[in-house]
C-alpha cells in the first residue's frame, strides 16, 4: 500500500483517536513511551496495524498528540484559577484539582523517559512553566488586592512556586520522594493553602466533595492518599 493510498484511507476521527490515547495512558505510566514499537502498541490497544495507520501517520505523531492531549488538559485547569464567580480559595483548591485528575498516576518512569529518550517532548512540557507563571501572578496580585493572601511580591510568589514544580517535574526528584505526580501535587497543594492564603473561607469537607462530584477520576486518588486534613 503505497503512501498516497494510506493519505487518502486516513481516517483522523477526534473521538477515536482521543479513545486510543486515553488506552494508553496506563501502559505509558508503567512502562513509558520511548521502548514501544508498532507492533506493541497496536497489540495493546488490540488493533491491526493497519487500522492505527488509518488514525495515526507514525508513532511519533502518535506520542506528539499523547504529550500535546495531556498539556493541552492541563492547562485547561486555568479555567477555573479565572472564575471569579467562584470564591478566591476555591478557585485555588479546584485549579489544583483539575491538574490532579489529568495527571493521574504519572510517575518517575514516564517523566525520566520523557527527558532522557525523547527531548522534544520533555520540552513541549515545560514549556507550560512559563504560560502558568503569568496565571499565577495575576491571580496572586488580584490575592492580595483583595485581601485574600498574605501582601508578598506576586511575581516572585508565582516564580518560587513555578521554582518547586519544575524541581518536582524532575525525574530524580520525584523519585527520591517515592511518590506520583498526583501525590506530590496534593503535597504541594496543602503546603501552600496554609502558607499563601490568609484565612481560608470554606470547609475542606465541603470542597472535597464537590471535586469529586465533578472530577469521578479523583475518588481513586482521594481513597489512595485520604481525605484532606482540616486547617
Amino acid at each position: 500500500m503505497g503512501r498516497r493510498t494510506l493519505e487518502k484511507n486516513r481516517e483522523l476521527d477526534p473521538a477515536v483517536r482521543s479513545d486510543y490515547l486515553a488506552r494508553l495512558m496506563p501502559l505509558f505510566v508503567e512502562k513509558g513511551m520511548s521502548a514501544h514499537s508498532m507492533d506493541d502498541i497496536a497489540q495493546y490497544l488490540e488493533i491491526s496495524k493497519a487500522t492505527f495507520y488509518r488514525h495515526f501517520r507514525s508513532r511519533d505523531e502518535l506520542f506528539a498528540l499523547f504529550i500535546d492531549n495531556l498539556v493541552e488538559k492541563i492547562l485547561s485547569a486555568r479555567f477555573f484559577l479565572r472564575n471569579k464567580n467562584l470564591a478566591f480559595e476555591e478557585r485555588y483548591l479546584l485549579t489544583f484539582a483539575a491538574i490532579l485528575n489529568e495527571l493521574g498516576g504519572i510517575g518517575f518512569l514516564l517523566l525520566s523517559d520523557l527527558k532522557h529518550n525523547l527531548p522534544d517532548l520533555w520540552d513541549r512540557i515545560r514549556q507550560t512553566y512559563a504560560i502558568w507563571e503569568n496565571e499565577l501572578h495575576d491571580f496572586f496580585k488580584e490575592g492580595i488586592e483583595t485581601g485574600y493572601v498574605h501582601p508578598v511580591h506576586p511575581g516572585i510568589l508565582a516564580h518560587m512556586l513555578i521554582l518547586f514544580l519544575r524541581e518536582l517535574m524532575t525525574p530524580e526528584y520525584l523519585k527520591s520522594l517515592k511518590m506520583t505526580l498526583a501525590e506530590a501535587f496534593l503535597e504541594t497543594f496543602k503546603i501552600q493553602i496554609r502558607s499563601v492564603v490568609r484565612s481560608p473561607g470554606f470547609s475542606f469537607d465541603e470542597i472535597e466533595q464537590r471535586m469529586r462530584t465533578m472530577f469521578p477520576e479523583l475518588e481513586r486518588l482521594f481513597q489512595s492518599f485520604g481525605a484532606l486534613p482540616s486547617l
